[in-house]
């Protein structure tokens, strides 16, 4: 586990260089221990038990008010039918459609053994171009860990950014380890995606967007105050309650209750928000749509939930050693203003051994599980204010 967890760090340098590279793996909870339970940890299985009392993010941003994820108002897709000149918006920090070819990402400049740009308007989900991402098993009986990543460096680092793409998962196959991921730093901070660490709160913080093995998404994060999974309230202190012997700091998750599966071979509109913490406060934001319906939306004051170890539980848990559930405190991202919002990484990382499992587990339900895990994406926006799904011209 260590060893595929510290990979991930070098595959985060090598995207920004364009080449094939490995990520670490998010890592699952340790056995149990007396007086406690494992927390969802990684996103390479169905995770912990839903909330109890939950429902999908409590939907669209109910309770309103200033600060919801969910506030009224035209989106840039709106107001840019057919994404048509959305890139000269000024809020807009990137788009690519990918009708012309390689070369708006910072890397890959070109086709991978992994990615390809490829042309087939009955597939793309507008237009005629679409990128393709393909990992199989006898790429991963050659290579361990394989990350088949795009990414882009903001022109200049934000406080807020919101990140729409369309994608589309092929058939039925074990999803990412990981996947996609939102990294924020100092200019010169690039060790986003280092595992098993608590990055400085001056220098960088990153979160993953995940797709679990049951189709539904969770936040992955990383923060100078995340909590460890060795102990039920957070810490890592030797001799607490629930202790599993072992200090670990992988990422905390996030995954909202009551979701419904994505359905597969279809085109899906994903959106993330993101905004940094005033620094010295806890004020910080993360939400997610799904075609344009609130999913995720985590914020000073909400939802109410109970922290277990390294996961939050949206309206509690069921777990002996949970407690009451209470507001969400919000997130302290950041000790220093100059860490900011900078990368975001299209990334799809594989690794052999929680292929295996996930495939194993699918066959278990009957299901008939191709050896071939391939995820087309298309119309990505990045921006400093919401995007929306594409609108049809």
């Amino acid at each position: 586990m260590a060893d595929s967890e510290f990979a991930w760090a070098a595959a985060v340098v090598l995207a920004l260089t364009g080449a094939c590279s490995s990520e670490p793996t998010a890592g699952s909870a340790p056995a149990t221990a007396a007086g406690g339970a494992a927390g969802t940890g990684g996103s390479g299985g169905s995770g912990g038990l839903a909330a109890a009392g939950g429902t999908a993010g409590n939907a669209a941003g109910a309770g309103g008010g200033s600060g919801t994820a969910g506030s009224p108002g035209a989106t840039l897709a709106q107001r840019y039918p057919g994404d048509d000149g959305i890139d000269s918006d000024p809020a807009v920090l990137f788009h690519d459609d990918f009708e012309g070819g390689w070369g708006k990402w910072t890397a890959p400049s070109q086709d991978t053994d992994h990615l390809h740009l490829e042309q087939d308007s009955s597939i793309a989900h507008a237009g005629s171009h679409y990128l393709r991402s393909t990992v199989t098993k006898q790429d991963l009986d050659a290579q361990q860990y394989i990350s088949s990543a795009a990414s882009f460096a903001f022109p200049q680092r934000v406080d807020t950014m919101y990140w729409r793409f369309h994608v589309r998962f092929k058939g039925i196959a074990p999803n990412p380890h990981h996947w996609v991921r939102v990294a924020a730093g100092t200019s010169g901070y690039d060790s986003s995606g280092l595992a098993n660490t608590v990055p400085p709160g001056d220098q960088g913080f990153w979160f993953d967007l995940d797709a679990n093995n049951d189709d539904v998404f969770d936040f992955y994060a990383y923060w100078y105050k995340m909590r460890s999974g060795r102990c039920n309230d957070g810490t890592a202190v030797p001799g607490c309650a629930g202790d599993q012997g072992t200090t670990y700091y992988y990422g905390n998750t996030f995954r909202p209750p009551g979701q419904t599966p994505f359905v597969r071979d279809t085109w899906m509109c994903i959106e993330m928000m993101a905004k940094a913490n005033t620094v010295g406060q806890s004020d910080g934001q993360l939400a997610f749509w799904v075609d344009d319906q609130l999913v995720g939306d985590y914020r000073p004051g909400y939802p109410d939930g109970t922290w277990l170890r390294d996961s939050f539980y949206t309206g509690g848990c069921s777990y002996s050693a949970c407690t009451d559930p209470v507001p969400f405190e919000g997130f302290d991202f950041r000790s220093s203003a100059d860490v900011q919002f900078k990368l975001v990484v299209l990334d799809a990382y594989y690794e052999r051994g929680s292929f295996a499992e996930k495939k194993a587990a699918l066959e278990a339900k009957g299901l008939t599980v191709s050896d071939e895990q391939t995820i087309y994406y298309d119309d990505v926006v990045v921006a400093t204010q919401r995007i929306g799904c594409r609108v049809s011209p």
